[in-house]
């Protein structure tokens, strides 16, 4: 191995691989790739590969969308098939919150440069007829959305790289970082020792155990993630001897999860809720634990299952031939952790990533413009390292990551401030305040007073802007609530 590299990438997965292939297009290329093992071989390998584009703030779904145009060249650049089924994907609104919130995205879409239909339901069951759900309002179609081999996606901007002149290094790890007297990094490994200017760390599941090397706790823990994949379905097989597209990719709140083609089958990806979420590696990633799977829990998606049968039948008339379930790094607000290191220079993160296949890209193209250019192009502070303070410790990280990914697909609202993990800092004012009515948001670990009840008006969620006058029922029964101008959302 090279003595000396102006950047350490610390990781082989599609975020890493995207980082190296970023900063060799930006004309980097004194850069090493460190993997402890093989490239793909966290999360990657197993991922279902997924690129929706919905995103209701504005720069993260450009960057989303920066994404899908990396992507979408890859193949032609370096001769490597990336496996991109450009199908689309529907979003079915059952509710009139849900479908006034894709009205609300539409202007949203527009400043992103996405393209976003509205559907009616005759619409929606048109791209999709394998859907039966009688009680849709509407569904938000995304074209340009789809599904990418991660494995391929992943190779083919490692093989971009190393065109440039980027070097990989497998079976190495990386066993301590020291800070030298010259300021530079001496990232030790079992295959020996590299200098380097810049330290970038993207390990995924290993993320805890990293920042521990760089004296740092990160905010993320791994949560374990499932789907299935069924035998062939009839209505699939007859779809592609007619030389029918391929059906878009189908999320449903009804199931609360993912359907799409896979093969001549489906694969049916469930969100957990909270309290039948499990998380992985919360001490560490288990020596054992390599490019493997942990067993099936059926049970902590049976409802969706259920539902899913409901709403689309044909997954009920045919077999199951295999089962994936795997961890994946997951953050406090959904969001990767892209930026510096506090309080270590030249030293960057990639890491918290939910998602590294459709994150991959997107990292790579603007951190690297971070790191070589100084600054960005566009206003990436969502996803800044540093968004979290002190407050963010490991039992904080796991109450909130849970709450994260348990609510995953339930209605949101602006302004919500979910309620795990908090109270953590409070004023001395606070048992006063609430007495006086306050409803509490929080900014940076403190809890600050969103507004005030009015007299004769109960706020029913202590840590949440929602609130109902007395008498009604509660917003958690109903997903519906008054504002205080007394209007229903």
């Amino acid at each position: 191995m090279q003595a000396y590299a102006r950047v350490v990438i610390v990781g082989g997965g599609c975020v890493g691989a995207g980082i190296l292939y970023g900063l060799a297009k930006r004309g980097w290329t004194d850069v090493a790739l460190l993997e402890r093992t093989q490239l793909t071989a966290g999360s990657t390998w197993h991922a279902a590969g997924l690129i929706p584009s919905y995103a209701r703030n504005i720069n993260v779904g450009r960057m989303i969308k920066k994404t899908i145009e990396i992507y979408e060249g890859l193949e032609a650049e370096t001769g490597q098939p990336v496996g991109w089924h450009k199908c689309g994907q529907l979003r079915i609104a059952n509710s009139r919150d849900r479908l006034d919130e894709f009205k609300s995205y539409m202007s949203v879409a527009d400043v992103q440069g996405m393209r976003a239909h509205l559907l009616t339901p005759a619409e929606a069951r048109e791209l999709c007829p394998l859907l039966d759900n009688a009680h849709m309002l509407g569904a938000l179609y995304h074209p340009d959305d789809g599904h990418i081999a991660p494995a391929d996606v992943t190779h083919a901007m490692a093989k971009g790289a190393r065109d440039l002149g980027s070097k990989v290094y497998l079976n190495t790890e990386v066993t301590g970082f020291k800070r030298t007297p010259g300021g530079e990094w001496l990232v030790e490994t079992n295959k020996g020792d590299i200098t380097c200017e810049h330290v970038i760390s993207a390990t995924g599941n290993y993320a805890r155990q990293t920042g521990a090397l760089l004296g740092l706790e990160i905010p993320a823990i791994p949560i374990l993630h499932q789907y299935w994949i069924t035998e062939a379905v009839p209505e699939i097989v007859e779809r592609k001897k007619q030389g029918r597209p391929e059906m878009p990719i189908l999320r449903d709140e009804g199931f609360e999860g993912y359907l799409r083609e896979e093969g001549d089958g489906l694969m049916f990806g469930p969100y957990e809720r909270t309290a039948n979420l499990k998380l992985f590696a919360e001490d560490g990633v288990p020596a054992w634990f390599g490019a493997d799977l942990v067993e099936e829990d059926f049970e902590a998606v049976s409802w969706n299952w259920e539902q899913a049968l409901q709403l689309v039948p044909a997954l009920g008339r045919v077999g199951i031939k295999a089962n994936v379930r795997g961890p994946f790094q997951m953050t406090a607000d959904e969001l990767p952790l892209m930026g510096p290191a506090w309080g270590l220079p030249n030293v960057w993160l990639a890491e918290g990533v939910p998602g590294g296949i459709l994150w991959g890209g997107t990292i790579g193209y603007y951190l690297s413009e971070r790191i070589v250019e100084g600054g960005n192009s566009l206003d990436t502070s969502d996803l800044d390292p540093r968004r979290f303070g002190d407050y963010a410790n490991e039992a904080w990280t796991r109450e909130k990551v849970r709450e994260a990914w348990g609510t995953h697909a339930e209605q949101k609202y602006p302004g919500q401030d979910m309620p795990a993990a908090r109270p953590q800092k409070t004023a001395p004012s606070y048992d006063r305040l609430t007495e006086l009515g306050a409803v509490w948001g929080v900014l940076n670990g403190w809890e600050m007073p969103n507004w005030f009840a009015r007299d004769g008006v109960e706020a029913r969620d202590q840590y949440s802007w929602r609130w109902t006058p007395r008498g009604t029922s509660s917003p958690r029964k109903s997903r519906r609530c008054a504002t205080p101008s007394g209007w229903s959302r």
